[in-house]
Order: C-alpha cells, then sequence, then structure tokens
C-alpha cells in the first residue's frame, strides 16, 4: 500500500507490531504497575481461602443467650485462633475482622450490638435481628473468585487494583511483555534546546515531549539524541540505533529535498518498506519502514512539524508498540459535529475539542507546525475530503496522552 489513511496507517503499524512480540519477563508485583499483562493469569486458591469475618465481634452458634469462650490470643493469633477448632452450640467466641470463621458458627455478632453479664453474651435491646440472619457478617470462601477463574486477562496495563488483586490470590510476581526498546534520533540544525530562539532558530519540541510519550505508550526510551542534518552523520545514527533498539523513532528530515537525509538513509538500510507517506494531513511525510533483516528495528520518519509529528505517533506508533505489547488496539468513537468543516484535500485528523452539549468542534491554531490547538484539544476529529456538517456523524480518535 503505497500512501494509506489513517484508518489503513493504524492497521499497518499494529500488524507489524504483532509480527515482532516483545518476549516475556517474570517481575514482582511491586515493579508491574503499568506494563501489559503477557498472558491471562488464573487464581491458584478461593478469594477468600477461607470463610472470615467481616466485623469485630463475636461468632455464635444458635440462638441467644450463648457463653463467652475465655481467649488469651492476640494480633495475627487472634485471626488463626478464631477458627483454630469448632464452635459449640450455644457458645460464643470472639473474632476479629478477617478473622477465621470457626465451623458450627451461624453468624458474626457486631461487638457494638452485644452486651456482656460475666461470662454470658446476649444481643442489646435495641439490635437490629438481622444479626442472627444465618450467615450474617460472614465472607464465605470463594465469594469473589473460585479456584481455576480468570484472574486478569492477557493484554490488559496493569493497574495498582490488579496488582492488588493479584497479591490476594497469592502470587508474588506476573508475566509481562519486556518494553520495546526505543531510540530517538532528532535532526535539524536550526533547533536549540534551551533558551529563546532567534531569527532562522526553533526551539525543541520532541526533545522534552516525546521521551514521555514513549513511556506512555509503553516503550522504554534507549537512546536519545541530536543529530546534525549530514547525510554521514544520519546513516551512522540509524545504524548505531538499529543495533540498540526495537524502535527507531526519528524527527524530520522526511520531506523530498536534497536536505532531507532521514527519508533517503533509511531507504538504504531498509528491508522492507511499509509505507513512504500517508495520505494524511497532518502527517503526511511519515514513512515506516523496517530497518536490517528481521525482526531488525521498525523506523518511523516522523515529520519536523510538531502537530504532524504528534498525529503520526497516534495513528503509526502507538498502534505499533501496541501490537509489539499484545495491547488492543484504542478504537475510534463515533462522534456529532457541531459546526461545518470545509472540504479538505486529503482526509485530515483535527485537534478539536467537546462542547458541553457533547459535539465536537475543531480547535483554532491547527495548523502543522502549531502546539496550541493540541493543548486544548479532547481528541482528534476525522474530516473526509467532503468536509462536515453540522450535525454530521465522523469519528474521534482519543488522545495518546489521558484527556483532561
Amino acid at each position: 500500500m503505497t500512501h494509506p489513511d489513517w484508518q489503513q496507517a493504524i492497521s499497518i503499524a499494529a500488524h507489524a507490531g504483532a509480527s515482532t512480540p516483545q518476549p516475556v519477563e517474570s517481575l514482582p508485583l511491586a515493579e508491574c504497575q503499568g506494563r501489559v499483562l503477557a498472558h491471562t493469569v488464573t487464581a491458584g486458591l478461593e478469594i477468600p481461602h477461607f470463610d472470615s469475618s467481616a466485623m469485630d465481634g463475636f461468632a455464635v452458634s444458635g440462638p441467644p443467650p450463648w457463653q463467652l469462650e475465655a481467649t488469651t490470643a492476640s494480633g495475627a493469633d487472634a485471626h488463626a485462633a478464631s477458627g483454630a477448632r469448632p464452635l459449640e452450640a450455644g457458645w460464643a467466641r470472639p473474632i476479629l475482622t478477617g478473622g477465621a470463621v470457626p465451623a458450627g458458627a451461624t453468624s458474626v455478632l457486631r461487638a457494638e450490638h452485644t452486651e456482656l453479664a460475666g461470662e454470658v453474651l446476649r444481643l442489646r435491646a435495641d439490635a437490629p435481628d438481622t444479626d442472627l440472619a444465618p450467615a450474617r457478617n460472614i465472607r464465605h470462601a470463594g465469594r469473589e473468585t473460585r479456584a481455576g477463574e480468570v484472574l486478569l486477562e492477557g493484554g490488559r496495563v496493569l493497574s495498582p487494583a490488579d496488582i492488588a488483586y493479584a497479591a490476594v490470590s497469592g502470587l508474588d510476581a506476573l508475566p509481562v511483555r519486556r518494553r520495546p526498546r526505543v531510540a530517538l534520533l532528532m535532526t535539524g540544525d536550526e533547533v536549540i534546546t534551551a533558551g529563546q530562539p532567534g531569527p532562522g532558530q526553533v526551539r525543541d519540541t520532541f526533545g522534552p515531549a516525546l521521551p514521555g510519550l514513549v513511556e506512555l505508550l509503553g516503550g522504554e526510551i534507549v537512546d536519545s539524541r541530536r543529530v546534525g542534518d549530514d547525510a554521514g552523520a544520519t546513516r551512522a545514527a540509524l545504524q548505531e540505533a538499529l543495533a540498540a533498539a526495537d524502535i527507531v523513532l526519528t524527527t524530520g528530515g522526511t520531506g523530498h529535498s536534497e536536505a532531507d537525509h532521514v527519508r533517503r538513509e533509511s531507504a538504504r538500510l531498509a528491508s522492507e518498506l511499509l509505507f513512504p507517506e500517508l495520505a494524511m494531513r497532518p502527517g503526511h511525510p511519515t514513512t515506516f519502514a523496517q530497518l536490517g533483516e528481521h525482526p531488525g528495528a521498525w523506523h518511523v520518519g516522523l515529520p519536523g512539524n510538531p502537530l504532524a509529528a504528534m498525529t503520526a505517533m497516534r495513528v503509526v506508533v502507538e498502534p505499533l508498540l501496541s501490537g509489539m505489547l499484545g495491547k488492543p488496539l484504542r478504537a475510534a468513537r463515533s462522534v456529532e459535529v457541531a459546526v461545518d468543516v470545509r472540504p479538505v484535500r486529503v482526509s485530515t485528523l483535527m485537534p478539536a475539542r467537546q462542547r458541553e452539549d457533547s459535539r465536537w468542534e475543531p480547535c483554532d491554531a491547527r495548523g502543522a507546525n502549531m502546539l496550541r490547538g493540541l493543548t486544548e484539544a479532547d481528541g482528534f476529529l476525522t474530516v473526509p475530503t467532503t468536509g462536515l456538517a453540522t450535525g454530521d456523524q465522523t469519528q474521534v480518535l482519543d488522545l495518546p496522552w489521558p484527556q483532561r
């Protein structure tokens, strides 16, 4: 496919990533947050794995009153002691929240609902009768999860809740995909990395922004450097990155002029050119290739204009990383347009905001070299060549970072 549109580019990049899955590594739970689970994990035991008390109070057997057992256990010993032996009818035993409910117990009473006269325990007169309902305040084994039941589905990005759930199930580690190693090569002799640019200069936007975005999408930056606008330096940097990384991201140099060395040097090293550019704006000059023999490294040549590069990150780099990690793609959403959008020469992704009435409108300042519109956006609005009329349905791609 010579010049794919944004939908085709997402599909191509995801398929390419899936053809080079990342190896699996087992990590301690404390290191798993934000990582992609390599395969589905099942519960090795029931959760909870024993009948436990939901309250501090008393395990009782049968109707009141109850003879209270004496106990000297405390702390962890009290949790274990509460379920150590069966409870006979007419007896009560102190129990703590989470403590093992003894066999023979018919319910657990809240401490504040009871009164003690010597060694005889009764319900308070104002206590609800529901405290004596069968199995009241008892968390039964397996109520949350049965042994062998799916604990966590493969392909999910692990959250703190996922990690806590795995810990409750008795796991110490989880199988996750290794983060794809990403080299970032930034071109442009006119780019300065600090201070205010003068005439003929531009401030570096990629160095501060792209490493964090790559990490957010699941990659790991292993090399980040600036490369001069020189064919030999570009070739050497690509070769070094190819040897160390799974993905090589470059910024700039993807046009067709004599100064655009990235495109030509990438073509010399490529074993496969997946597409030379996109039928999409912004981001038209984005190139995607495989460098070296399979598996080699994927090369995504991002345009030098910042909005164009950010758009290409969403439609090429994000699905590429998702494919390598076995992570599901984020689907486009159908939305209603709030204003007319004029026809465009080629399929266009516009930074857009969602209004209070839930309809969408393009942001201002959305040229390929502009960033203000993207900072105000809630997503990328897809505009076909025919344009859009107020009330039309179109699709929105979520931004590759958390929404406001």
